[in-house]
């Protein structure tokens, strides 16, 4: 199965989720930046939730695609929801709290979390730009046109920043190929810190909204 029928599945098991005026979940990651106009190949689909009420919520809708019971992995990044363990909840090394679920459906992996950032984390205000996972994307998210819906996706403005934290240097040349012809200004400067901004005025080369 593709990341789009993985994602019309979503849509049809969890539409309240992802509907209305200010959903209560998006699509972030690799797939948000395909629905926006970005030239990737996503390997899984990665939602994001503003409560962890949501991703409870979500687990619930899911319970076609979560087997009776898991072998625990030796790598989390193996791990998958179950009927037994629906979510898996709790403090990384670093400190964030997470509310995470994990589904297989058909082949294709579908994740949902909320993260909460440990007390004192850096936000915008503090120049730290926006991370793509944190609770300011929230009043940022767009709607774009996808199987005849209107699916919620965090903006690339705001992507941009966590891929050039991350280094990923392919992701951020495509961002920046599709920004190219159309960004917010207001939003690339609260998105990006300001180093980021720098490396973004040094590449970037296209009309501004």
């Amino acid at each position: 199965m593709s990341w789009e029928l993985a994602l019309k599945t979503v849509l049809r098991v969890a539409e309240p989720l992802f509907s209305g005026d200010e959903p209560p979940c998006a699509v972030i990651g690799s797939v948000a930046s395909t629905l926006q106009g970005c030239q990737l190949t996503p390997r899984d689909l990665d939602l994001l939730a503003v409560r962890p009420e949501e991703v409870v919520r979500f687990a619930e809708l899911m319970w076609a695609y979560a087997p009776n019971h898991v072998e625990p992995p030796t790598d989390h990044a193996d791990w998958l929801s179950s009927e037994e363990q629906p979510l898996s909840i709790g403090p990384d090394d670093y400190g964030f709290i997470w509310h995470f679920g994990r589904w297989l459906v058909d082949g294709v992996k579908v994740e949902m979390a909320h993260i909460a950032a440990p007390e004192g984390y850096p936000m915008s205000a503090d120049g730290a730009g926006i991370w793509e996972a944190g609770p300011e994307i929230w009043p940022q998210i767009r709607k774009v046109p996808f199987a005849g819906l209107q699916v919620p996706v965090v903006p690339l403005e705001i992507q941009l920043h966590t891929s050039m934290s991350r280094k990923l240097e392919e992701r951020t040349t495509e961002l920046i190929a599709v920004l190219q012809s159309s960004y917010d200004r207001d939003l690339v400067q609260k998105a990006l810190s300001k180093a980021h901004r720098q490396a973004f005025d040094a590449l970037i080369d296209g009309p501004v909204d």
